[in-house]
């Protein structure tokens, strides 16, 4: 390092040699100009005449995220239920499956019906020839139309299906295992929800820390450059320590201007999570935390099996794949209805009439369709295949999501465990240095450097609380923590 730093020196030293002489006041690099207050762009960056350097144009800065609403976590994740447009298409989904259960059980009802009509006719097509003895004239055919008397007809029906070849039940069964299937849809769209707007909603806090954490870096930068900028004025130390410090300085404002963008685009994400408008601000209430972990990733696993919503919705399509098959088998069973009840056909619709009644046992049955009854029973047993095979896929699918869960939190947590240890090295580092530096047995590149890991050392254990919290939210996830609508 010292023979490295030392080839280093020489550079400098031979390149100053063959550099013409400039004036003392212009030695010192010009730094950018501070944006002025109020957040107005900053003047372009003019670097010193036939210097051959580019002029960097005027950019307006970063929006700063400033405070907003208070939010907590629950409030987070009930808006984004709340307003998902997939959660309310699923749960219309739903409740187009219960009209359809309903319908579905009213076959089972029997049916009472009003029927009535009234007819009338005009005329006829039969003739009566009449004869006429007109006075003075003599007698005279005449073709009389024949004419019939309204008819009016009224009654009541009832029909009942006796006996359908077990197909209302199927039809019932097939509506339930339906249900049931969207509604886990509905559930796993839910867990998903909340595990999108928990991740936000770290995001954001995280993006905040990384900003706050910078501003420290920038603070400990504009420090150093005070102090060094003081020692050169003394003549304690060389000007080219104070470039260092104004180099780090300007590194550590660009790396704060990049956090501040991350911040912005932290709460964009989560304006979208929450489906609310983009120019909203919101200011988390709910600080991480580093709650204890579950212990045992088989119980885990075991707990997924039972709860997943996704595997409640596989056999939710077994069994409605199961009553298609009994339902196809039905074309080919006797069906058996029984229908009855009173009829009133009458000319005077005022009058007393007699009501005669009628009753109706029809049994309907195929003999040959064809084979249209075999191939729907053919198809029904391949979907109760493919419904098996996505049960098995399911399962298998769960497993492999609670185990990767649970090896994020492990790796999180070793991470966090290790950014801790680095953070406190990394701040005793930086007081070595500066104590080095003001001993006179230290080198200002030594106070930089330390500045730079202090920095690193602050965002790794910023990640690594985030990574911890996510993999929590992804265990809740993958085990099917049932939500709460």
């Amino acid at each position: 390092m010292s023979g490295r730093f030392h080839r280093f020196a020489i550079v400098l030293l031979c390149a100053a040699l063959a550099t013409p002489t400039i004036p003392a006041a212009a030695q010192q690099a010009p730094a950018p100009p501070a944006a002025p207050p109020g957040g107005a762009p900053a003047a372009p960056y003019a670097p010193p005449a036939g210097s051959g350097l580019p002029t960097i144009p005027a950019v307006p800065p970063v929006p700063v995220v400033g405070p907003g609403q208070p939010t907590s976590l629950a409030d987070a994740i009930a808006t984004s239920l709340e307003k998902n447009f997939t959660i309310q298409q699923a749960a219309l989904q739903v409740l187009l499956d219960r009209a359809t259960l309903a319908q579905a059980q009213a076959g089972f009802s029997p049916t009472v019906q009003f029927k009535a009509s009234y007819t009338q006719q005009t005329a006829s097509a039969s003739q009566q020839l009449v004869q006429l003895n007109v006075p003075g004239v003599g007698p005279i055919t005449v073709t009389v139309l024949g004419s019939t008397p309204p008819a009016t007809n009224y009654g009541l029906s009832l029909a009942y299906p006796l006996y359908t070849g077990n197909a209302l039940q199927d039809q019932v069964a097939i509506a339930q295992a339906k249900l049931a299937s969207d509604e886990a849809v509905l559930s796993a769209q839910a867990a998903l929800i909340v595990l999108q707007a928990r991740q936000a909603y770290y995001n954001l806090q995280a993006a905040a820390a990384q900003v706050a954490s910078a501003q420290r870096a920038v603070d400990a930068s504009a420090e150093n450059v005070r102090v060094t900028q003081a020692q050169v004025n003394v003549g304690t130390a060389p000007q080219f320590n104070l470039l260092q410090a104004q180099v780090q300085l300007a590194t550590a404002l660009q790396t704060l201007s990049q956090q501040k963008a991350n911040q912005v685009a932290a709460q964009y994400t989560f304006d979208t999570v929450l489906n609310l408008p983009l120019s909203t601000a919101v200011t988390p209430t709910t600080p991480f935390g580093l709650t204890a972990p579950p212990q045992d990733p088989d119980a885990l696993v075991q707990t997924g099996l039972r709860q997943r919503p996704e595997l409640a919705q596989a056999r939710a399509n077994i069994a409605g794949a199961q009553a298609a098959i009994d339902l196809a088998k039905a074309g080919l069973r006797p069906n058996i209805t029984v229908s009855g009840g009173p009829t009133v056909q009458t000319n005077a619709p005022f009058n007393s009439t007699p009501v005669s009644w009628s009753g109706v046992l029809a049994l309907t049955l195929t003999v040959f369709d064809g084979g249209l009854t075999a191939a729907k029973v053919q198809a029904a047993t391949v979907q109760l295949h493919q419904a098996q095979v996505s049960e098995q896929q399911t399962e298998q699918s769960i497993e492999s999501q609670v185990r990767t869960a649970y090896l994020n939190l492990q790796q999180a947590a070793e991470q966090g465990r290790a950014a801790l240890a680095g953070l406190v090295a990394a701040r005793e580092a930086l007081r070595i240095a500066n104590v080095r530096l003001q001993a006179g047995v230290g080198t200002e590149l030594d106070v930089v450097t330390a500045i730079q890991n202090l920095a690193s050392a602050d965002s790794a254990v910023i990640q690594a609380v985030y990574n911890y919290n996510v993999a929590l939210a992804q265990i809740d996830q993958a085990i099917g923590t049932p939500v709460q609508f």
